[in-house]
């Protein structure tokens, strides 16, 4: 890993600040948000491998750092810091040492020492070392192995291997940052121990995907459930809650291993992955095509696929504690089953592999986007406060949305960019929801700040 600033000179060192905790340990949420839906275009930066970058992703495991964000495109990852003015610090920079070869080049293959694929990542979320405090960056792509970073020290300190295939999203516990998920092209979900490194569980099999899985996402308290989705078309709910049991066995394995005997002298054994192939919810009739980003917005969801729509609908046979999001009033969606819903599935339950599972759920609002063209893997995002939605399109553009309160659908803002007209690949809503960033298939990063005055740099 290199460390380095815009002309070449060492980056900033920086120390690494605690999470504060509200409730469970959830990093206390900001000042209320600003009414306004007002942005104004700040600038942008330009990586030089000029490939898409397909993760952009805000640092909020750190109060005193919320200001930092990470890219990954290509083999390699970037973490930057925003400045004012619009301008941007590059901290660090990590390439992954397989860069692969290019097609038709013979002398990669005369040496034998890169394949022929290469390293190419394609997600990265933050974490946080439990005992020290410091940065975790949990980047994943092409090869099928999770680094892990630690930012304050400049190094690799681990990589997990085990998917079969190449992992296309990483989630990480709200609460439990050792913890983490993964979503793999072999259509399994793997969930993974920082501190022990080890792989606890995998969700695949009779209830699983049947294809590739593209996005998760952590319930952001109740500390059990997440989402998946894929190219199954499939949202599916997942809990942790039967195997809490294997996760407390997995904080005392060490390296991936089971000590046993008296104070951990015996032989040490593989821990004990376990499978389990039943979700708690499982519907495909959302969306007829590739569900590329699922999103909670308190128990309800946010999900969406290649047909210019956002939809937020709430899945039955879930708890009904609708808690709010941090600063909404009352609970989203409330609950109300009027027929004014749309039901997007065909039945209270359904069955896999001889167990009941919930597959109905109600549409609430879809949130209308334009000019996706089909096109999949864009990933939308929200601020802390789920107070700020954000996506890319095909041409682009960003739409931003107000999902705490829009019932209508239609986009409080559209964001442009002078002479950005690609695939935005994912954007990224800051702690506040003061900044807006979109990565795009360029190798570019363009940024928006709220604008408090009366202009605003956007289409109407």
């Amino acid at each position: 890993m290199s460390t380095a600033g815009p002309s070449g000179k060492p980056g900033t060192s920086r120390s690494q600040g605690q999470v504060t905790g509200h409730g469970m340990g959830f990093p206390l949420p900001p000042p209320p948000p600003s009414s306004s839906f007002k942005y104004k275009y700040a600038g942008s930066l330009q990586e030089d491998h000029r490939e898409p970058i397909f993760c952009v992703t805000f640092n909020n495991f750190d109060l005193a750092h919320r200001d930092v964000f990470a890219t990954v495109g290509q083999h390699r990852a970037t973490i930057y810091q925003l400045l004012p003015g619009g301008e941007f610090e590059l901290l660090q920079v990590y390439e992954d040492a397989d860069r692969g070869r290019k097609a038709g080049s013979t002398a990669a293959a005369a040496v034998g020492s890169e394949s022929e694929i290469g390293e190419k990542f394609y997600c990265c979320k933050w974490s946080r070392d439990d005992e020290s405090g410091a940065a975790l960056l949990l980047i994943a792509g092409e090869k099928a192995l999770v680094r892990v970073l630690d930012v304050s020290r400049a190094c690799l300190v681990h990589t997990f291997a085990g998917h079969g295939k190449c992992i296309n999203d990483i989630a990480v516990h709200p609460s439990r940052p050792r913890l983490f998920l993964t979503a793999s092209e072999d259509e399994s979900v793997r969930l993974w121990n920082i501190r022990s490194r080890t792989c606890v569980a995998i969700f695949s099999g009779e209830g699983g995907h049947r294809n590739k899985v593209l996005s998760l996402d952590f319930h952001p308290w109740d500390g059990h459930r997440f989402l998946s989705s894929g190219m199954d078309n499939a949202v599916k709910i997942w809990s942790l809650e039967p195997i809490q049991k294997l996760i407390e066995e997995s904080d005392r394995a060490v390296d991936g291993c089971v000590l046993s005997g008296e104070g951990g002298g015996g032989p040490r054994r593989a821990f004990p992955t376990r499978v389990v192939q039943q979700p708690l919810f499982s519907a495909s009739q959302v969306h007829n095509d590739y569900v590329d980003c699922v999103r909670w917005l308190g128990d309800l969801v946010l999900s969406k696929s290649v047909h210019d729509v956002i939809t937020l609908w709430r899945p039955e046979g879930q708890s009904r504690n609708r808690r709010a999001p941090y600063g909404a009033s009352t609970p989203v969606g409330g609950d109300d089953d009027s027929d004014a819903d749309g039901d997007v599935g065909l039945s209270t339950t359904g069955r896999l592999g001889g167990e009941s599972v919930a597959s109905r759920g109600i549409r609430i609002v879809d949130f209308k986007l334009s000019d996706s063209l089909r096109t999949w893997f864009v990933r939308f995002s929200l601020d802390v406060r789920c107070s700020v939605l954000a996506c890319g399109n095909a041409r682009g553009k960003v739409f931003v949305f107000s999902p705490l309160t829009g019932t209508e659908g239609a986009p409080k803002a559209k964001l442009v960019a002078p002479q950005c007209k690609l695939v935005v690949r994912q954007t990224a809503v800051s702690w506040d929801g003061n900044t807006i960033l979109a990565a795009c298939e360029d190798g570019s990063v363009h940024r928006w700040d709220r604008d408090n005055s009366d202009s605003m740099d956007a289409d109407p």
